[in-house]
């Protein structure tokens, strides 16, 4: 079902009863006593910060064959295998249900300024079973991890598409690592439309990132550093502007060529100093 805080009707679908809650409440009480650093006058520790969020380590713990596969893909785009990603689904939802989950959600951003959630359960009808009424089995494979499918109608899409292709995706952004928040396990999540189309304020921020990595390598290579092969972004560009008297911009070939040069009017809130 579908959970977001404008949702009505049909789209207001709450997340189905888990079977398993017992589970989940039961290996809660495992947790580490830093767990408890919530309650007032317990001071956190260093091993508990993190404790809910599933790194790159921790995945290096639980599944080291899936890692360079999994490091891979993040870094060129590539597709998983189905064996590696059911192999980090079973390895996220143990450690998960180890933090007391009982349930999960793709997280996203749509384009309205909040935050909104897919919601399922670690469950599944099993289709293997003969019997007309399936029965309930315990299930979290690497489709479900990987993608989940919402109503795109149900979010501002500035007229992307008409109502009857309303279908829509959620896509775990690799790069953010799932986390465990009360019940639930979160999952980073893009949201784009059937036809790629974002809809939601990471999509465009992740696909800039690859255009900065994509055109950064290229110069980096022109000026003979081959061995790069990455170029990460950590904050936005830095803008920062310098008045160059005309003698001095005769002298710069750079600037000549390129005619990057700038006049306009002093920056909002007399911020120029």
């Amino acid at each position: 079902g579908i959970r977001h805080p404008t949702s009505t009707g049909a789209d207001a679908i709450m997340p189905i009863a888990n079977p398993f809650e017992a589970i989940g409440r039961a290996a809660h009480k495992d947790t580490p006593p830093d767990a408890a650093s919530k309650e007032p006058g317990v001071t956190l520790s260093p091993s508990y910060l993190g404790a809910n969020l599933f790194t790159d380590d921790k995945m290096r713990q639980a599944v080291p064959s899936a890692m360079p596969k999994f490091e891979e893909a993040r870094r060129s785009g590539t597709a998983l295998d189905k064996d590696t990603k059911d192999a980090i689904a079973k390895a996220l939802m143990d450690w998960a249900v180890r933090r007391g989950a009982v349930n999960f959600a793709h997280w996203f951003a749509p384009m309205r300024g909040t935050c909104a959630q897919k919601h399922d359960a670690f469950i599944d009808l099993d289709f293997s079973a003969p019997t007309i009424l399936k029965p309930i089995k315990k299930d979290f494979d690497g489709t479900k991890l990987f993608m989940a499918e919402t109503d795109g109608s149900s979010f501002p899409n500035g007229g992307l598409r008409a109502t009857h292709t309303a279908a829509a995706f959620n896509s775990w952004d690799m790069k953010s690592p799932p986390f465990v928040r009360g019940e639930t396990l979160y999952i980073p999540s893009c949201f784009v439309a059937w036809n790629g189309m974002s809809l939601d304020e990471k999509t465009p921020l992740l696909r800039s990132m690859a255009a900065i990595n994509t055109q950064g390598l290229r110069l980096l290579h022109l000026l003979g550093e081959t061995h790069i092969t990455e170029v990460t972004s950590f904050v936005g560009w830095e803008q920062e502007f310098f008045v160059v008297s005309k003698e001095r911009y005769l002298q710069r070939p750079d600037l000549l060529h390129t005619g990057r040069t700038i006049l306009g009017a002093p920056p909002a809130r007399g911020q120029q100093a």
